[in-house]
């Protein structure tokens, strides 16, 4: 488990200095996430930041890639996965013959091993995981997004609220997206379990 400890300073620049100093590293060896923003007033304004940092030394990647290696050695499918690192996210790609079962019924298999690759590692990375299979994501996102665009012109024209099919988070976050660029609508998702109900109306006020 990597050591983890919490550092207090004025700026997020401030903090990861001081993190950095504390922990014997440079900056680009860090991980680090923001806790908590304060204001004090102390006759003046004074704002205050929080974060948990860490050392990053490459096991935590290295410990992802042999999850995975596991994870398909053990489901016996005909699969290959890449790693593409960015400054905000890390993404895994899928490819193979057996790709198809990682995109059975609406990506399920895709999502759940995502969910589970966050669980166990983002923290450990210091980002986000994000699971891709033959551009799945990248096509899904701009079927969702044509079809949100659809159900606003909907809602504008009867002013009546839709009500879309129950969907995972990455489908719900296309949608909201999507409609938050309407000045006159909003979006809100309903239900306690993963999969939720999206409601699109125009706004009170609007």
């Amino acid at each position: 488990m990597t050591d983890k400890k919490e550092y207090v300073a004025h700026s997020l620049k401030e903090a990861i200095q001081r993190a950095a100093e504390d922990l014997g590293v440079q900056e680009d060896k860090l991980k680090y996430r923001i806790i908590t923003e304060k204001t004090k007033y102390f006759g003046h304004k004074q704002r205050e930041i929080f974060i948990e940092a860490w050392r990053c030394d490459g096991s935590e990647q290295k410990g992802l890639e042999g999850f995975l290696r596991l994870l398909l050695d053990e489901m016996k499918v005909n699969l290959r996965f890449g790693l593409e690192s960015r400054s905000e996210f890390l993404r895994v790609n899928f490819s193979g013959e057996d790709y198809k079962l990682m995109l059975y019924q609406n990506g399920s298999l895709l999502n759940a091993v995502q969910y589970l690759l966050n669980r166990l590692f983002a923290d450990g990375v210091g980002k986000k995981i994000y699971c891709e299979c033959e551009n799945y994501r990248k096509k899904k996102e701009a079927e969702l997004s044509s079809q949100a665009h659809r159900y606003a012109r909907q809602v504008r024209r009867s002013g009546r609220s839709v009500e879309l099919p129950e969907m995972n988070p990455f489908e719900r976050r296309i949608i909201h997206m999507t409609i938050n660029k309407y000045s006159d609508l909003e979006s809100k998702s309903d239900g306690e379990n993963f999969l939720k109900v999206i409601t699109i109306r125009k706004k009170t006020n609007g």
